[in-house]
């Protein structure tokens, strides 16, 4: 799996669909974990409450594009791999940019989540001899 640029690919779209999906289904629930403070604003939560099920719809279709890319040609595959473990480090820096100017209380494994899908897409991408 590590010498798979299309593998990690398929990994990376099915993670992010998942992840899609659970911000369109739970969205009240993340909107809360991240801004605790707005509990007793209805229409704050509303508002975080569509903005979660846009961001669950923006994951979903990214995670579509990548695990259908995963038939691409090996050098393709490690383009995208490359880009979207460029992707993963700009979610990461806008995450903890939130987390420490306190403006949203985001949740350490979601930094961590993407920390993990930047660093595994860059190795493999990175491997000269790709299966």
């Amino acid at each position: 799996m590590l010498h798979s640029s299309r593998a990690i690919l398929a990994l990376n779209g099915t993670l992010m669909v998942i992840l899609g999906g659970s911000f369109w289904v739970f969205p009240e629930f993340f909107t809360l974990s991240m801004f605790p403070d707005i509990a007793e604003n209805q229409d704050a939560i509303d508002v975080g409450v569509a903005l979660r099920k846009n961001m669950g719809a923006g994951a979903a279709f990214i995670g579509i594009i990548l695990f259908s890319s995963q038939s691409s040609s090996k050098s393709a595959a490690q383009r995208l791999l490359f880009s979207s473990a460029l992707g993963f480090l700009l979610m990461i820096a806008a995450l903890l940019h939130m987390r420490l100017s306190g403006q949203a209380d985001v949740p350490l494994f979601i930094v961590f989540f993407f920390s993990i899908l930047c660093v595994l897409s860059l190795f493999v991408a990175s491997r000269r001899f790709q299966e």
